[in-house]
């Protein structure tokens, strides 16, 4: 098995040991010794590839590479994957775990907003500033719909969420 391959699993593994564990007894009470316990890693492995809990749960977030990936924000897809991870979601709920959740995807939304727009926004760096607070308020306010949809139990189909929130994308970002 060559090292990329053992790197991944190494990888999936500490992650869905996370994952249990939030599941189990709550993002804050996790300690990196129970994740390794959990994933049957040693320490030291676990210290190679994350700097502590929390690089680990943001690190492995699965629509990283799907939203890197599409020309836009893929918000049908956003929706849709944190639906289908709503009893993770949930879990999360009121621990530092969703803080550190929020402000990643926010950070991602409104970076992939900026890079999307960077042919199209003024040049001047006055315009520059002002496009990227309003590309961090589209951002923020669509993830902050996203998690109070998930919080209502995701009732409304995620298609017609991320309707919405293409919306509210279009009315914030588009030029003066």
């Amino acid at each position: 098995m060559n090292t990329d391959r053992r790197t991944q699993k190494t990888k999936r593994h500490l992650a869905e040991a996370l994952k249990h564990l939030i599941l189990e007894k709550g993002y804050d009470a996790i300690t990196v010794q129970d994740i390794i316990d959990k994933a049957d890693v040693g320490r030291s492995t676990f210290y190679a590839h994350y700097e502590g809990k929390d690089q680990l749960l943001v690190g492995n977030i699965n629509f990283q590479q799907e939203l890197a990936n599409h020309p836009t924000i893929n918000l049908s897809y956003l929706f849709q994957h944190t639906r289908e991870n709503l009893p993770l979601v949930r879990a999360l709920f009121g621990t530092r775990g969703m803080d550190i959740i929020t402000n990643h995807f926010t950070e991602l939304c409104a970076a992939k907003i900026i890079e999307d727009h960077k042919t199209r926004s003024a040049r001047s760096k006055t315009a520059q500033r002002l496009f990227r607070y309003k590309a961090e308020a589209a951002a923020g306010g669509i993830i902050r719909m996203l998690f109070k949809w998930l919080e209502d139990g995701a009732t409304i189909p995620a298609d017609e969420m991320a309707a919405h929130a293409t919306t509210i994308l279009t009315a914030v970002i588009t030029p003066d």
